[in-house]
């Protein structure tokens, strides 16, 4: 037997295949045979061009999710606008009818409770802006559909051009449906009692106004523009209506030619004094502070209720009672005060339309009492008008022929014949009182000096 070495030696081997060479030329390389050598900066560049087509792909898919998230909002929005079925529709307005009935009833049995009692439900002021509502979504992001800001009405409203003179004639109507003096039930610890019902001072000035003692409040702001549509359309403002359920008197005082300083200094806070008529003042502040205990007609009429409801029947307290009075003990009638129109006053009012905020320029308000007390006269006059002016003006209000009165003053005690004196001359400026008289002889009236010439001295004090 033969050992494994000795086969070995035996097997021929073969010989590797040789390179193909051509017999018939010299021997050249075949360049297709020749394995391709390793570029890299082909690989660097595959590379790059992989990994943006993979951030491509990253950021459609994105996309397209968030896509179909609105898609899906979108499509639950229109399931919830599709109008229900009509049986169900039916039965929902049916309910809401029911409903809206017995509230209904239920509102005026509670309003018939309350007239029962004179009383009058008021209720609560009702926000004027909504709050704006801030939606999450899971991922922590507003939601799309809820993330803008709508635009308001009340944003772009510009200060109205306020009407002075419907403003001030609301406010006397307004003043007229409440009896001065009347008396309200005011609630204290422990009870209620009555309290007068006092006017409430409101200043009105050309950029605002001022209610009580303050705050100053401008037109631009949009309270002040509330109350001011509020006595424009014949209503007593909402911010009193707490306060004063069944409306107030005001007291208004047209300061429409001035212009209040929101950043001035604070008025001088002592008391002011004149000199020479310190006694005087005092004497008339002592006489309204103590107006005597005897109670009047008007008064007692004021303290007893208007209406009365028994058994469902409206009964006048006062209607009777006033008649009664009225033949024993005639009521005072209220002064009329009358508001002349004179060019004066009608170009102002243009004046204050077109251009309010230039400066007044001065002016001549004069308050003039008829014979018998129960009218008064309002006129508003230039410094250089003289007397004849103003005795024409009164005589065309009045209808009748202007020497038929006489216009004098009480203090000082002065009778104004002098047709051609101004008013800055006889020291009418800016403000005084007057009074009118039946036309007199010449030497009926020793106690009062004509106007002789101009020169100086007090001005007739308002009254």
């Amino acid at each position: 037997m033969s050992s494994p070495l000795a086969s070995l030696s035996k097997t021929r081997k073969v010989p590797l295949p040789s390179e193909p060479v051509n017999p018939g030329r010299r021997g050249i390389r075949i360049y297709g045979d020749v394995p391709a050598s390793h570029d890299s900066e082909l690989m660097a560049s595959m590379t790059r061009k992989l990994w943006d087509l993979e951030q491509q792909v990253k950021a459609q898919t994105d996309e397209i999710l968030s896509k179909d998230r609105k898609i899906a909002a979108l499509e639950d929005l229109v399931q919830t606008l599709q109008p229900q079925p009509a049986e169900a529709t039916l039965q929902r307005q049916e309910e809401l009818e029911t409903l809206c009935v017995q509230l209904q009833r239920q509102v005026r049995e509670m309003e018939r409770f309350l007239s029962d009692y004179g009383l009058q439900w008021v209720g609560e002021p009702m926000d004027q802006e909504d709050s704006e509502s801030k939606t999450v979504s899971e991922d922590g992001e507003r939601d799309w559909m809820t993330a803008k800001k709508f635009w308001k009405p009340g944003d772009s409203l510009a200060p109205p051009e306020v009407d002075f003179d419907r403003l001030l004639a609301s406010l006397q109507d307004l003043s007229e449906l409440v009896v001065e003096g009347d008396t309200q039930v005011t609630p204290v610890p422990g009870g209620a009692r009555l309290r007068t019902l006092e006017p409430i001072p409101l200043k009105l000035y050309r950029n605002g106004i001022m209610m009580f003692d303050g705050p100053f409040q401008p037109f631009y702001d949009p309270s002040t523009q509330r109350c001011l549509r509020d006595i424009l359309d014949g209503f007593f403002p909402s911010e009193l209506q707490r306060l004063y359920p069944n409306g107030v008197p005001f007291k208004v005082s047209d300061l429409r030619n001035q212009v209040y300083l929101e950043d001035g200094l604070d008025p001088f806070p002592g008391e002011g004094r004149v000199v020479g008529r310190q006694r005087m003042h005092k004497a008339w502040d002592r006489a309204e502070e103590h107006p005597g205990s005897r109670m009047t007609a008007e008064k007692f009429l004021n303290r007893l209720p208007k209406f009365v409801i028994r058994q469902g029947e409206v009964i006048d307290i006062r209607g009777p009672i006033r008649d009664t009075l009225q033949n024993c003990c005639p009521l005072p009638a209220r002064i009329q005060e009358i508001v002349v129109e004179t060019p004066t006053l009608a170009t102002e009012r243009e004046r204050s339309q077109k251009s309010p905020n230039t400066p007044a320029p001065p002016l001549s308000m004069l308050r003039i009492k008829s014979e018998n007390g129960e009218q008064s006269f309002l006129l508003m006059m230039q410094p250089d008008n003289t007397i004849g002016d103003v005795r024409a003006l009164l005589a065309q209000a009045r209808a009748m022929d202007a020497s038929a009165f006489e216009i004098f003053s009480t203090f000082p005690p002065t009778l104004y014949q002098d047709d051609a004196l101004t008013l800055q001359a006889a020291g009418l400026v800016p403000k005084a009182a007057l009074l009118l008289r039946a036309r007199r002889a010449p030497n009926s009236s020793p106690n009062f000096s004509p106007r002789p010439c101009p020169g100086p001295g007090p001005s007739p004090s308002p009254q």
